[in-house]
């Protein structure tokens, strides 16, 4: 297993501080850059398996220009083919639904769901070399599957997908995101860089100024990060959760309310239940109660083991901190995974078509389903406006908020490029993987 170099300060270091260039995050040249030297060769996230259960069901993935259609087989198995009818180009699928067949809706050619030719309409006036079934199969995209979610790979001569994962399987694995099942899935436009909304997301630096609150009941001086190859992961210190900032005046904090500030916050943003409010509500003098040397990560911790137990979902094998408030991994390129016991959320930011300044992005939320309990169909969101949807939480929508605010930063002639110190060393580390695959001809 790699491992990180960890500094004096307690930080994880970046390869090094730099300054980068601001036009990554505006220029259209760029752009086409990364739809032509990134996206078609590196494993990225196209569906949960739980949007495709079913014998028949199908989904397209859209990145840029290009369209994958992931397809799930009777016997159970996956593929993935270009969305393309190989007659005239016509997109052979949309959106997401069930079929028997691949029928082209415009000339009617057809084919079976496992990418083989089924049909050509009057196949006598073609040459039959062109339409020689054992060449005219749909072409095929590499597909796997980690933990519930699938991945795909345009290159054919891509190293496997566990390869490309390096240590975050082994990292995650008791957090059995695999047993989870799909809850939510949102969608929604940010006027800003993919790129940028990511970067948001992989690192904690940014809490004093953005969510200033969440300072009243986590200790953002106590931030980790770790970069493991072209992955990073960054969470809080052991005992953080229902710790105040050492930023603060802990003596003017209650914390009782401290506490119950945090799991409705939290709550907000589908890290909790609010049965868990509504527990930590009526806890709150017992908390003001106990030594002043108690731990509130491990309180609470045991609030919600107490809590899931009630739902039928066991929590006893998990370690108070990732009960508490777990890690947040980031894979290369645009994922980021905030983990804790018992739920989980998978961010996937995607750029908007040929405009470096907006981008999509998609919030999966999972959770464990108690014994004896049938899971929920999935519930489908998609808004091109975030504030059309009222369930973000306090934290997202002030990431929400500053976005497209700091978009209009970027692209200004006073600002030539971020500056990466040690706490931006998950950013800084993204941008170097991202330098690497752009300056790689092929």
């Amino acid at each position: 297993m790699t491992q990180p170099t960890k500094s004096t300060t307690g930080y994880y270091r970046s390869p090094s501080p730099e300054v980068g260039v601001a036009e990554r995050y505006t220029s259209p040249e760029y752009l086409a850059l990364e739809y032509e030297r990134l996206w078609p060769y590196v494993w990225q996230i196209a569906c949960h398996v739980d949007e495709i259960p079913n014998g028949g069901d199908y989904l397209e993935y859209e990145i840029g220009r290009e369209s994958i259609l992931i397809v799930r087989l009777a016997d159970g198995r996956l593929k993935a083919f270009h969305n393309a009818c190989q007659h005239r180009g016509m997109r052979l699928k949309t959106g997401r639904g069930n079929a028997t067949e691949l029928r082209c809706r415009s000339h009617a050619w057809c084919w079976n769901l496992d990418g083989s030719l089924k049909e050509v309409i009057d196949p006598q006036d073609f040459d039959p070399a062109a339409i020689d079934p054992d060449r005219l199969g749909l072409p095929e995209v590499q597909i796997d599957t980690w933990s519930g979610l699938v991945f795909v790979n345009m290159d054919a001569a891509a190293p496997p997908l566990q390869d490309f994962l390096g240590v975050v399987p082994d990292r995650v694995a008791h957090f059995r995101m695999g047993d989870m099942r799909l809850l939510s899935k949102v969608t929604t436009k940010i006027a800003c860089n993919w790129k940028l909304a990511h970067e948001a997301f992989v690192e904690t630096y940014h809490a004093i100024g953005t969510h200033p609150q969440a300072l009243r009941y986590v200790d953002d001086t106590s931030l980790e990060y770790e970069q493991h190859g072209i992955h990073g992961m960054h969470r809080f210190g052991p005992q953080a959760m229902g710790s105040p900032s050492k930023r603060l005046d802990a003596d003017d904090l209650d914390r009782g309310d401290i506490l119950l500030a945090a799991v409705a916050e939290l709550a907000s943003a589908n890290l909790y239940r609010d049965e868990e409010v509504e527990a930590m509500r009526a806890l709150v003098p017992v908390v003001n109660a106990l030594p002043e040397d108690a731990s509130m990560t491990e309180f609470f911790a045991n609030l919600r083991r107490e809590e899931a137990k009630a739902n039928g979902v066991d929590l006893s094998a998990y370690s108070d901190r990732d009960i508490a408030l777990g890690p947040l991994w980031n894979l290369f390129p645009n994922i980021t995974i905030p983990c804790n016991a018992g739920n989980i959320l998978v961010f996937r930011w995607r750029p908007d078509g040929l405009n470096p300044e907006s981008c999509y992005w998609d919030k999966y939320e999972l959770k464990f389903v108690g014994q004896g309990q049938e899971a929920p169909e999935p519930n489908f969101v998609q808004v091109d406006d975030w504030r059309d949807y009222r369930h973000w939480g306090v934290v997202l929508e002030q990431d929400l908020t500053n976005l497209p605010i700091w978009q209009l930063g970027v692209r200004t002639r006073g600002f030539s490029g971020p500056i990466w110190g040690r706490p931006d060393g998950n950013v800084a580390n993204m941008h170097r993987v991202l330098g690497e695959y752009l300056a790689k001809e092929r």
